[in-house]
């Protein structure tokens, strides 16, 4: 990793714990691996305000290029699951692709696919949105996702 760790804003970071907190998108085991790997690295996490995040890490709603060995290459937004568009080339922070890159900066390498058809690619290229994540999330539910840790490391706004 470029930057030696994970780094969230914050904003990101609160919506990210509240989808592995409720589980609710687990597709196969292959993504609840990913998932359970993004939730691990998340406890090393840098945590930063919106405006500190250096512009080549990746965050929701950044535009990501990648790019694989054999020259293939993919652009698209990665976004909250409910704006996830296949389609439209806007891709959800918690499908598999998506929990893998989170939080990493250009010229980082992951390894994705399924078991048996792997593949590595380069994050190429980061551009920022100015487009911000906003989560509404009642004060009880939040209450009982967010570790101790969480809650010391963020003031809630709610």
């Amino acid at each position: 990793m470029k930057h030696g760790s994970l780094i969230f804003g914050k904003e990101n970071f609160r919506m990210i714990k509240f989808y592995l907190e409720t589980k609710e998108v687990i597709e196969d085991y292959t993504h609840e691996d990913t998932l359970k790997e993004l939730e691990k690295s998340m406890l090393d996490a840098s945590v930063v305000e919106t405006d500190k995040i250096p512009n080549d890490v990746v965050q929701i709603y950044s535009t990501v290029s990648v790019r694989s060995r054999s020259g293939w290459e993919e652009t698209f937004d990665l976004v909250p699951p409910y704006e996830q568009n296949i389609k439209n080339d806007k891709i959800s922070v918690i499908s598999s692709l998506g929990a893998k890159i989170i939080g990493l900066s250009v010229g980082d390498i992951v390894k994705h696919g399924l078991p048996g058809n792997i593949v590595s690619l380069t994050i190429e290229k980061v551009v920022q949105s100015k487009k911000r994540v906003k989560l509404v999330i009642p004060e009880e539910a939040l209450e009982r996702i967010l570790s101790n840790r969480e809650k010391d490391l963020l003031t809630l706004n709610i």
